[in-house]
């Protein structure tokens, strides 16, 4: 299948070798736009209460699809049987539509995906972009206990065409999609991890709203010195039948309770599942450590409620030192959007030189020169693609905005934390400069959660070539470039408003502690093992690829190590450190001008000597950091 609007996707086809026919799927951020923000146009049958999981107060959603048409596609989401819906009735849907041109539309429940109509009706109409259809079934169907799957079945028209929340959170039973391409049918997937839900609802009766119900999702503690101010970010779903203004929280810490009253900045709306968020401050305990914060809603503007708690962390640490902040970008040179990538990418390094590290890893398409097939994918679907730190899957030039640069937004919002460990590197050459030892230091500021693990990963700038592998597929040169915003150099009539382009590449990774199987080979901390305050070395030696267009392409004075201090269990990264690979020569000059006392060397033999010997030394400063230097 030649597709050229795929902009994502789910594995390396050339590696792993998906079918011909199977679609991916990626939210478009480019084209089909003028939908996204208009007011919602919402519809509904007389008598009944639409119901979904893709927030109520605006129709906001970007379309998704595969970059071709004439597919049968089936959307559906699940419908609880929980307090608020067991026992009302489903007396149709709601269709969010994208695709003005589809046809062969049909709506329908069931008990199981693969199981049978409960009900079916087929549906008829003039179908207007950004606005919902209501289509009533043949039938109503009881919601039971154990809950229901109701969906929308249509051939689309257009490459972008089923509607997913633009600025929700993935949702547990959100979005599942199945279609018939070809002839072949992919069969039902989850896709409700991987991206906001479905804009579908369901439309209900013998079902009314509580005055005030909310459903507490998430509570994020801050990281602060002892008796510094802190913050619990709780998020949670309303389905209130009023509005809601503010909050009388109780907080519980180590003990102490205190009463808190919230004013939100704007009321939140009547509905179901609204999205809704509140921070509540605070001082935090006079002693180093982690604390449990447990957060009791006890009014909703005034009104006594009964709401279980929820409960954060917060982490006290001995001092404050500085966060840099990661973020590793899936690309590839036989990407058409990946320019997109390569522009967002250059905007971090240049406006965020301290706190941004970046590692591009090239592993769409195995033509690539830069190509390392040993990063593992870091749980994302395709590219362009990226992770914040490993805690944020999103867009490597839109973040998870529909802004220019909104990448910064994710970026910023994470390097205003606290660290929790403190960590700092070297990078130098063996003797022949056929690789790199990367040496890390790692303090922990406060009692870590659970084992660490370090990853060592040596990354290149200015990496360019002649022949056409190193030519950057691009699709936007499809578009004009007066319709690209800051992307128009891509563009028709931009500077680079051909289908492949020459860039100039930086941030990639040219090795790393994974091997073949992804599994990292660096460093691993114990959380048993460990104290706060303590000082703990690590290192790891990354050979130089041999690859010969890489080799020849590589520039050894702008190469870079850098170490990610990883949690085990989360598998965020906590804190991270670069370091450029010091030249030889510049290495030899450090040893000798090293002033006895301040460092303790050793040779390769663990003998402790007094003055620069040719080869490796080790060096030990006064506060327990080794490194070693190569001296000619």
């Amino acid at each position: 299948m030649k597709n050229r609007l795929l902009t994502l996707v789910v594995l390396m086809l050339t590696v792993v070798g998906i079918q011909a026919q199977t679609l991916q799927f990626t939210p478009n951020r480019v084209l089909n736009r003028s939908f996204q923000h208009a007011p919602r146009k919402a519809a509904s049958l007389e008598g009944t209460t639409a119901w979904g999981l893709g927030g109520d107060s605006q129709w906001s959603s970007l379309g998704l699809g595969s970059g071709v048409v004439n597919v049968k596609f089936s959307v559906a989401i699940f419908v609880p049987g929980n307090e608020l819906l067991k026992g009302a009735k489903i007396q149709g849907v709601n269709i969010p539509v994208v695709d003005e041109g589809m046809t062969d539309v049909s709506i329908w429940v069931k008990s199981e995906l693969n199981g049978s109509d409960l009900a079916r009706a087929t549906v008829t109409g003039s179908f207007v972009g950004g606005e919902y259809f209501a289509a009533a079934l043949n039938e109503p169907v009881t919601i039971p206990e154990g809950g229901v799957y109701v969906g929308y079945d249509f051939i689309n028209a257009a490459d972008y065409c089923i509607a997913i929340s633009y600025d929700g959170a993935a949702v547990d039973g959100g979005l599942f999609l199945n279609y018939v391409y070809n002839g072949s049918s992919s069969g039902w997937g989850d896709y409700s991890s991987q991206f906001p839900p479905s804009m579908l609802q369901v439309l209900v009766s013998g079902f009314s709203l509580p005055d005030y119900s909310i459903v507490m999702k998430s509570a994020q503690g801050s990281t602060q010195k002892a008796s510094d101010p802190y913050t619990i970010a709780v998020d949670f779903m309303s389905n209130s039948a009023n509005a809601i203004t503010d909050f009388d929280v109780e907080v519980a810490i180590n003990g102490n309770t205190e009463q808190k009253h919230i004013a939100l900045d704007a009321p939140l709306s009547t509905g179901v599942n609204v999205p809704g968020s509140f921070v509540v401050e605070g001082t935090s305990p006079a002693s180093t450590g982690a604390f449990n914060a447990d957060v009791t809603v006890k009014k909703i503007n005034g009104v006594a409620v009964d709401i279980s708690q929820i409960s954060a962390v917060l982490k006290n640490v001995t001092r404050v030192v500085a966060r840099r902040t990661v973020i590793e970008e899936f690309t590839g040179t036989g990407c058409g959007w990946c320019p997109r990538g390569w522009v967002g990418m250059e905007y971090m390094k240049e406006n965020y030189p301290e706190s941004f590290i970046g590692i591009a890893f090239h592993k769409y398409n195995s033509s690539d020169p830069m190509y390392y097939a040993n990063y593992p994918y870091l749980g994302l679907t395709g590219a362009p693609g990226c992770v914040v730190d490993r805690k944020i899957d999103c867009d490597p030039f839109y973040g998870n905005t529909d802004y220019e640069y909104g990448i910064a937004i994710e970026f910023k919002n994470l390097n205003k934390d606290i660290p929790s460990v403190d960590i700092s590197c070297k990078a130098n050459w063996n003797e022949d400069q056929s690789s790199v030892l990367i040496d890390a230091n790692v303090e922990f500021l406060v009692a870590p959660d659970n084992n660490v693990s370090l990853v060592y990963v040596l990354t290149a700038d200015s990496l360019s070539g002649t022949t056409d592998s190193w030519k950057q597929s691009n699709y936007y040169a499809s578009y004009q470039a007066s319709q690209l915003g800051s992307l128009g150099m891509f563009g028709a009539g931009g500077s680079r408003g051909t289908s492949s382009v020459s860039l100039v590449f930086n941030d990639v990774v040219i090795g790393s502690s994974y091997d073949a199987n992804g599994i990292n080979q660096g460093n691993h901390l114990k959380r048993t093992v460990v104290s706060v305050g303590g000082s703990y070395g690590g290192q790891y030696t990354i050979a130089l690829p041999t690859k010969a267009a890489l080799k020849n392409a590589l520039k050894k004075n702008l190469l870079t190590g850098v170490v990610l201090v990883v949690d085990d269990n989360t598998g965020f990264i906590l804190n991270a450190a670069k370091a450029h690979v010091e030249d030889t020569a510049d290495a030899v000059r450090g040893v000798e001008n090293t002033v006895v006392g301040q460092e303790v060397r050793y040779n390769m033999a663990g003998q402790q000597i007094t003055t620069p010997q040719r080869g490796v030394n080790i060096m030990r400063t006064a506060d327990g950091r080794i490194r070693k230097v190569l001296v000619r």
